[in-house]
């Protein structure tokens, strides 16, 4: 009988989190088919398939972004050196993940190189044709498939899921995500929030990237919540 395997998707987190603790726990993992379950490579799937869509939404705000500005202070941090450099830059961090991605399973599979001498937008098409075509393979033979899902893994699933969210979220097309009470337990930042259809709750801080399940948020809130109660009669 083969040996069962976690999928490394984020609604394992809570039992990495209970195995990890070595404590006797009665949560029961989702298992993978074989690395991860059928619904988190069709989300990969989706997700993948979506790119090039969003990358050109993207592409329009980096080509026609609004006019960087020139007066006042209170906010220039925030504010694009040039008109769509934020635009610019996003563009440049999902095309350079995916073409890395390509190049990585052409050398793994035995590929032929990959097309250097065309446009950007070219490129990026043929990186998330190449991907498509070999995401069932990805998903479950790429050395880094089994890495749990994060915002530094180099598990494909979790690359293509974190370029998707950026672009959604540069896009506003997440503009119904509802922001959270409790600081993100990896940052510590205010940053937590919850799309409406979204399974995770995620950190918005990109840097960050945190992924919880509402049961995982409930667990944190009540924790944040205690704390401050604590530390409030403290100071009484």
């Amino acid at each position: 009988m083969p040996l069962l395997t976690p999928c490394s998707g984020p609604h394992n987190n809570a039992w990495r989190k209970a195995e990890a603790a070595g404590l006797p726990h009665e949560i029961t993992p989702t298992w993978g088919t074989p690395v991860h379950c059928l619904s988190c490579a069709g989300k990969a799937c989706r997700q993948l398939a979506e790119l090039p869509e969003l990358l050109a939404a993207v592409w329009l705000e980096a080509e026609y972004g609004t006019p960087a500005k020139i007066t006042g202070t209170i906010g220039r941090i925030h504010i694009p050196a040039w008109p769509g450099q934020s635009g610019r830059l996003m563009t440049d961090y999902i095309v350079g993940g995916l073409i890395e991605l390509e190049e990585d399973i052409r050398e793994q599979r035995h590929l032929r190189p990959r097309l250097t001498d065309v446009r950007e937008g070219v490129a990026a098409t043929n990186a998330v044709a190449l991907l498509l075509t070999h995401l069932d393979w990805a998903l479950t033979f790429h050395p880094a498939a089994s890495e749990p899902h994060d915002r530094d893994s180099a598990n494909p699933a979790s690359q293509i899921a974190y370029w998707n969210r950026a672009a959604t979220r540069f896009t506003r097309r997440d503009a119904l995500r509802v922001q959270c009470a409790a600081p993100c337990p990896r940052c510590q930042l205010r940053t937590l929030a919850h799309a409406d259809g979204e399974e995770y709750i995620e950190c918005s801080n990109i840097g960050c990237g945190a992924l919880l399940t509402e049961s995982e948020y409930a667990t944190h809130a009540g924790e944040v919540a205690a704390e401050e109660q604590y530390q409030r009669a403290a100071c009484a």
